[in-house]
């Protein structure tokens, strides 16, 4: 009997049920949210992150939200070079610092040369692009590892240029000149100062006072709207289509006539400019500049915000850069960060664990174990334990999410086993917990891995407390790599990346 799918397409099919919005209230506000024009979720996304100034008067944390800002602006930048042409760029870092010091000696009473904010940033725009294309013209020649290696150069290279151009000789000069201060950098820059506004000023609007924190932050956001208006439609253009045929198969695109080498060096060349105007704007922002600002963390970092949104995902880029630009800052209260952990806990559990019940189960467990497990070691070994340490940075939180997270911190720390050394058996928790994770991983679902999960979870708690206790520092580094290292496994093309399916 012939089958009644003989002949039919699957894919095609189920595009009904592909398109329909996920069931519940999260489904319909998505599916409303999808059907707006694109143009208009940009907006409302970017007006509600203008409101921020209005909504607090902490400079802390309208410092954080320019940040993100900054951050969003430098991996769209580098998503042209590397998300849509294909070019691994490890040199993008140096366009970010060359704008930077070329605002310093520019604007500034270095040499006492101060340009006009506007004049200094054009400049800065037109310089990155030519030193784009001048790093580009390897890229005519060169590809994948050994492209990667010249720019990592580049970078390096400009890094040890600002820390020792501070005694140049010249022929026309009786002594040395020190252009970039070295390792001391420049300070005392100017601020910025457009469209007649002083931001280096308060100023007064709509009755709420706006320091000069909140005016950069403005700054940087108009910036982030100016490049995302701008690779909108270089994505949509026809540019934007012959680099990402570039980026799939770089002869292939060659051989069906276009022009690959200039396109290379356009990519160059954008990813450059928007660096060098970021890297102006952040150094009047900072009113300094010095040169482990432009260190390679701060590459890797870009590079790790783009791969976790998504390559060539513009939404997925922004996403990524505000998730590890706010997690650090999160993460730097003890407490702050505990409340973070145990929510992402929490809702992992309930949106993975189907049915429901299972995760309440689960959660039901660890906290079962937890109570058993502390109760028996406060009576056998008393003295092992620890009494609750509670340190919230007051500049950072509001007075009520201060007390929320003081109260749950003591809460937890009377719950979980917390010993006097954390360290040594935080350790040994550390080097117990990844296997253990990857053996549970890998069983096939059934009750044992799911009553294996509640210790696996109690287990991660242990060790999140004893090593956050001892270093919150390593802990944030240990988290953020984790969220990669999840990510690339469940999602190796990103948040919102688009996923590539390759045939072998």
């Amino acid at each position: 009997m012939a089958s009644d799918k003989f002949g039919r397409d699957e894919w095609v099919a189920q595009i009904d049920a592909r398109r329909a919005a996920p069931p519940g209230v999260a489904g319909q506000v998505l599916a409303r949210w999808n059907a707006l024009p694109l143009g208009w979720r940009w907006i409302g996304v970017l007006a509600s992150f203008a409101a921020i100034p209005f909504l607090t008067s902490n400079d802390y944390l309208i410092r954080v939200a320019g940040t993100v800002a900054l951050f969003a602006t430098l991996s769209l930048g580098l998503n042209v070079v590397v998300g849509y042409a294909g070019l691994l760029d490890l040199g993008f870092v140096a366009f970010y610092g060359l704008g930077a010091y070329a605002y310093a000696l520019l604007s500034s009473g270095k040499f006492d040369i101060h340009w006009p904010s506007w004049v200094t940033l054009v400049f800065i725009g037109v310089l990155g692009l030519a030193f784009g294309v001048l790093l580009g013209l390897p890229s005519l020649r060169l590809l994948g590892d050994y492209l990667a290696i010249v720019t990592l150069g580049f970078g390096l290279v400009f890094v040890q240029l600002a820390i020792t151009m501070d005694r140049v000789e010249v022929p026309w000069h009786a002594g040395p000149i020190d252009v970039t201060g070295g390792s001391n950098g420049l300070i005392n820059l100017d601020p910025l100062r457009l469209f007649g506004l002083d931001f280096g000023e308060p100023l007064t609007l709509f009755g709420y006072a706006l320091s000069s924190v909140a005016l950069y932050f403005y700054a940087l956001l108009a910036a982030l709207a100016v490049v995302l208006l701008v690779i909108y439609h270089l994505n949509q253009s026809r540019i934007g289509r012959a680099w990402r045929a570039m980026r799939e198969d770089s002869l292939a695109a060659e051989a069906m006539g276009m022009p690959t080498k200039r396109l290379k060096l356009l990519a160059f060349a954008c990813g450059s400019a928007i660096a060098g105007v970021s890297g102006g704007i952040f150094a009047a922002w900072q009113h300094s500049v010095f040169p482990l600002n432009f260190s390679t963390d701060l590459l890797i970092t870009l590079y790790a915000m783009m791969v976790l949104g998504g390559l060539g995902s513009l939404p997925g880029v922004v996403i990524g850069a505000g998730i590890l630009a706010v997690i650090p800052e999160l993460l730097r209260s003890p407490e702050l960060a505990r409340v973070a952990f145990y929510s992402a806990v929490v809702l992992g559990v309930a949106l993975f664990l189907r049915p429901r019940r299972n995760g309440l189960i689960v959660l039901a467990g660890v906290i079962l174990l937890g109570l058993i497990l502390r109760l028996a070691t406060q009576t056998l070994w008393p003295d092992l334990l620890s009494p609750p340490t509670i340190t919230v940075a007051a500049e950072s939180v509001s007075t009520a999410f201060e007390r929320t997270a003081q109260t749950f911190g003591i809460i937890v720390q009377k719950w979980i086993i917390l010993p006097m050394e954390p360290t040594p058996p935080g350790n040994v928790a550390f080097l117990v917990l990844l296997p253990a994770l990857l053996a549970w991983a890998r069983l096939q679902p059934s009750r044992l891995k799911l009553g294996l999960l509640a210790p696996l979870l109690y287990l991660l708690a242990f060790v999140w407390e004893t090593r956050l206790t001892a270093e919150p520092a390593v802990t944030r580094l240990l988290l953020i790599g984790t969220l990669l290292v999840v990510l690339m496994i469940f999602r190796p093309h990103g948040l919102l990346g688009t996923k590539r399916v390759e045939l072998v």
